[in-house]
Parts: structure tokens; sequence; C-alpha cells
């Protein structure tokens, strides 16, 4: 797509499993069958690699209903969509993928089929090899008087781990293994970056500052365990009605980049 190569599966998903330039490495994880997330809630969750869709806020039931059925593929000029059945938790999820200059624009959609109105958010994640930096802007507004940012901690994400490294503009956390950590910012990190290789994935993120979001506020995260590094963000909550569908945007890019000084301007430009 453009100047892209994406890698896109029909057994299973919506997902994208590969994203890269035509010239150069990518980035995204691969991973065997064997990391899942099992609950019994839900059933077994197989993570792949690469992009997927789940729901927020995180309930077991709903987030981790297994996506390993067949989807949609289908193909027009410069765009393709993914469209996956109804799962368990009554939900169906569908991506669309359009080439725009040298960008790719992911748009995410939920669709509720539940016969009950239903609380939730589009909730976007790409997971990454090992071996890079996650980067995400602290977004600081003009103001001198008045809180303007926040960060989201979860119970297991310890502030000395190492891995995190934070400074006045951004913070960056270094995709080694370790325990599971992770880290959110709100209200406007605007855009993710992960830098490996020689080469920074970039997703622009658009905001509602008029609804309310998951996790504390928290439209940014990072996370990093053993396995994978992942980026994401989160659309705002909104109250579904049966058959009613939300969507959230996310616009990629991928560049060389000669090292990490070099990403953090690029993660932190506005």
């Amino acid at each position: 797509m453009g100047s892209y190569i994406v890698s896109i599966p029909d057994s299973f998903g919506p997902r994208i499993l590969g994203f890269r330039r035509k010239d150069g490495p990518d980035l995204f994880a691969t991973l065997d069958d064997d990391v899942v997330l099992e609950h019994p809630e839900s059933g077994v969750y197989r993570f792949r690699g690469g992009h997927r869709l789940w729901a927020a806020p995180e309930l077991p039931a709903v987030t981790y209903a297994p996506d390993d059925e067949e989807c949609e593929v289908s193909y027009g000029r410069g765009l393709v969509t993914l469209t996956g059945p109804v799962d368990r938790a009554g939900l169906s999820k569908r991506l669309v993928v359009t080439a725009e200059g040298s960008s790719l624009v992911v748009d995410h959609t939920l669709t509720n089929h539940e016969p009950e109105a239903r609380e939730l958010a589009p909730w976007a994640i790409t997971q990454f090899r090992m071996g890079g930096f996650a980067l995400m802007p602290l977004g600081r507004s003009e103001s001198n008087v008045q809180g303007d940012r926040s960060l989201t901690v979860w119970p297991y994400t310890d502030l000395s781990d190492p891995r995190l490294e934070m400074d006045q503009s951004s913070l960056t956390v270094a995709a080694e293994p370790g325990p599971a950590f992770k880290i959110g910012v709100g209200p406007n990190p605007g855009r993710l970056g992960y830098l490996l290789d020689g080469w920074l994935f970039l997703k622009e993120i658009a905001l509602a500052f008029d609804r309310p979001y998951a996790d504390r506020g928290a439209t940014g995260q990072i996370f990093v365990e053993n396995k994978f590094c992942e980026l994401e963000s989160l659309g705002a909550l909104i109250r579904l009605a049966p058959g009613e569908r939300v969507s959230h945007r996310e616009l990629w890019s991928l560049t060389e980049c000669d090292g990490i000084e070099t990403a953090r301007q690029r993660v932190v430009a506005v």
C-alpha cells in the first residue's frame, strides 16, 4: 500500500501482522501460538503479534474474547477492509487501512450486537519486537498555574524500573525483558513512537476532549514484558445502543532515524 508492505491474515482477526517500508525491516513482533492470555471468563486469546483491536475498559469477558475465526478481507483502490465475525462478547471488529501520502490511516470500529446498550471504547494495540525504545510525549500545555497532564500506573507498575526514563517533555521505555511494566499519559500525548534497527514507527492519534476516557484518562499507553513491547491508544468511552458502532483513528508512518535523541524530537514535535 503506497510505499509500505502490509501483511494481513484472513484465517483470524481482524489483525495486521506486518508493516514495513519496501526497503526496511518489519518492527512488528511475531509470536508463537503459545503466547496467550487465558481467563475463565473469555477463553484463550492468542497474541500472535502485530496490531489488534480490543475494547476498553479492560474486562476479561469482553476484552479478551478470542478472534480465531476467519475474517472478511476486501480490497478497494488504496484501501483494505478487514471485518471480523461477532465474537463471544457480542462485538464485531473492523479495521480499514488506507494509504494517504507517506502514511497509512488505520480506522478501528467496534459494533455492539448485544440486545442491551453498553459503555466501551476502541483500544488500538501494536506489538513490537524487543530491543528498541518506546517513546511517548507528556503533552504539556502553556499553563503555569493548573495541572495539565497525568500519568497512569497499573498495580504491577514499578516506577523505579530502570527501563523507564523521563524528562520534562517525554518518557522512554527500553524494550528489554523483565517484569510486566505499563504506564499511560493523558490527556493529549498526540503520538507514540517505537525506535528499532534505525527506524522509527509513529502512530498519531486524534482525541475527543468533550468525552471521558478509560484508564484514568490515559489516552496513550506503553506496555512491556518479556516477549514484546506495545504502543496503545484509546478512543473515548461511549454508550453504544444495540447495532451502534464507534470508531477510532490512528495515522501510521515509518521513517529512518539515526538515534534516540532524533526519535524523541520527532515524537515530541508538534
